[in-house]
């Protein structure tokens, strides 16, 4: 897989209760070459900072990776992560 193979679909999502702005990323394998997917990772850590050590179960966080998915609290973080990856 690589970027121009890429479906980056987004919407929003409810995360306790608190809106977030999703981007589902459509075109991640199943099985096989993850590089792709972990560099998106690597770069939004890198950029926004960890997520919580427990995943997706704290409250609140800027941002979290779930399910083929990103979510992001601020819409302009979705924006920046789209400007890199779309």
């Amino acid at each position: 897989m690589n970027k121009a193979e890429l479906n980056l679909m987004l919407g929003t999502g409810l995360v306790y209760g608190e809106e977030y702005y999703v981007i589902a990323v459509n075109g991640r394998p199943t099985y096989g070459d993850y590089n792709v997917w972990d560099d998106m990772i690597a770069w939004a850590v890198k950029t926004f900072g960890p997520t919580p050590g427990d995943g997706v179960w704290t409250p609140g966080a800027r941002w979290y990776v779930n399910n083929a998915k990103f979510w992001f609290r601020e819409e302009r973080d979705r924006e920046w992560f789209l400007l890199r990856w779309a």
